[in-house]
């Protein structure tokens, strides 16, 4: 009797581990983070640096500054470049200055005063070879004196009326794009002396600074990475044998060392494709070949707990 109760007890027991195993399975993993790392267009000279390592940051934040000697003094040049191009399109617009009109209206008082000097010559010497008491020759001398002092006149009054008008319009149109094309190199300046500061895209803390004051790294070259608490990571690996059971929005319970609760998260990725031996293995009681990389992403509350690079287990609860 006593053995038939033990043999009930025993399948009873068995029934439990395999229900237990057909619920939940426990998966070994780390923790990691998608750095933001942060860098300058161009090279230079680290002028200043505002943050330390391990320093938390606010979005906005100022974090390095680059010497700006160069930036400055091109902005200064676009600037300049800008004002030389709007006073020339405003002189083309508006005609020429008045007090150089001033100088063609005198030359014309003086082409009049000329030209009524020359006909009341061409008047007397008009009569006088009317009356056959000058020759042929300065009849004609005093005529073609006449003439020309005329046409000084006309050619003074036609300078004049050009000189008070703006300039053609495809010259004025032209003078438009000089002026548009100053003003784009004055904003990129002006946008070149913005990036010598480094702000924080986000809220972060400072994982690594990579270059300080006094060195020059090259652009595009990180010279700090950055850490937000959404970009901490759980990556483990999933047998082929329990890939089907898992899927995006599965929920997981991570334990890890010195963590005084148990933390949530979710699955938001499942590779693919793969892998025969993955890059980190923290159990040595696995002896699965044939594994797919997952991540998850922790909930929020649970972030302050995990720090990068932390073995985890990784539990499946399919009834939560």
């Amino acid at each position: 009797m006593i053995k038939k109760k033990l043999v009930v007890f025993l399948c009873y027991l068995f029934l439990l581990l395999g229900c237990k195993d057909s619920s939940s399975f426990v998966l070994s993993g780390y923790t990691y983070g998608e750095f933001t790392y942060l860098s300058f267009p161009f090279s230079g000279e680290v002028k200043e640096l505002f943050v330390s390592k391990g320093q938390t940051v606010n979005r906005g934040q100022k974090l390095m500054h680059l010497a700006d000697f160069p930036a400055e003094n091109a902005l200064r040049i676009a600037q300049e470049e800008v004002r030389a191009e709007e006073a020339m399109l405003h002189n083309l617009e508006t005609g020429e200055r008045e007090s150089a009109l001033k100088v063609i209206y005198a030359q014309l008082e003086k082409a009049k005063s000329a030209a009524s000097l020359a006909r009341r010559q061409f008047n007397r010497q008009q009569r006088l070879y009317t009356e056959e008491m000058i020759s042929t020759a300065e009849w004609e001398r005093a005529k073609e004196e006449y003439v020309q002092k005329k046409a000084q006149v006309k050619e003074l009054l036609y300078q004049l009326e050009a000189k008070a008008l703006p300039a053609r319009q495809a010259e004025i149109n032209n003078q438009k794009s000089r002026v548009e094309s100053a003003k784009l190199q004055r904003d990129k300046a002006r946008w070149d002396l913005q990036q010598r500061t480094l702000f924080a895209p986000q809220n972060a803390t400072v994982y690594d600074i990579l270059y300080q004051p006094g060195e020059r790294p090259a652009a595009g070259k990180p010279v700090m990475s950055l850490l937000s608490p959404e970009s901490i990571k759980v990556r483990f690996y999933v047998p082929e044998n329990r890939l089907g059971e898992l899927n995006s929005g599965t929920k997981l319970k991570i334990y890890c060392d010195g963590c005084s609760k148990t933390l949530s998260a979710h699955i938001n990725y499942i590779s693919s494709q793969a892998e025969f031996s993955p890059p980190v293995i923290y159990s040595t009681q696995r002896r699965e070949t044939l594994l797919f990389m997952a991540e998850a992403i922790p909930v929020k509350e649970d972030l302050p707990y995990i720090k990068t690079g932390q073995p985890v287990n990784i539990e499946v609860v399919f009834n939560e």
